[in-house]
């Protein structure tokens, strides 16, 4: 895991993350590789649009530190809600800023703004995740859902 430059990683109570709007630069493609110290790490870029997660499938390795990257490039405000994380330790990156908390309920991602998840995966199965947004149409009836597989 990466330190701030500016001192340790604020931490914050699960309740206090139930929503992040959150802001920073993107990556594109999904890639596995090892992280500045040489651990293992995984690394996936999902982008949201008007009704979609591309991919909407995201397959990850239990154990593996995993750097999960939302890039919003719609029109309007999106979130990412997954069961699978709400007592997982998370990290939630943007620019300059990294919130550590104990389990995400969910993370709101603006229109042209992108935000990072770090965790490592423990549990394996299969999980579904979802955008709950609601405006102007409940955009999980329209089809915004996926799947998280851990192996």
């Amino acid at each position: 895991m990466r330190r701030s430059a500016t001192g340790p990683k604020p931490s914050l109570p699960a309740a206090a993350l139930m929503t992040a709007i959150l802001m920073t630069a993107g990556l594109v493609g999904a890639v596995a590789r090892a992280d500045d110290d040489g651990a293992p790490t995984q690394r996936f870029a999902v982008e949201m649009t008007e009704y979609h997660f591309t991919p909407d499938t995201i397959e990850l390795e239990a154990g593996v530190e995993a750097h999960l990257t939302f890039t919003n490039r719609g029109r309007m405000m999106h979130e990412f809600e997954a069961p699978y994380l709400t007592d997982v330790q998370v990290n939630v990156e943007t620019g300059a800023l990294m919130v550590a908390a104990l389990g995400l309920a969910e993370v709101q991602v603006a229109a042209g703004e992108t935000v990072t998840l770090v965790f490592t995966p423990e549990r394996r199965g299969e999980f579904t995740f979802v955008c709950d947004a609601r405006e102007p149409s409940p955009h999980m009836k329209l089809g915004m859902r996926g799947h998280l597989i851990v192996h």
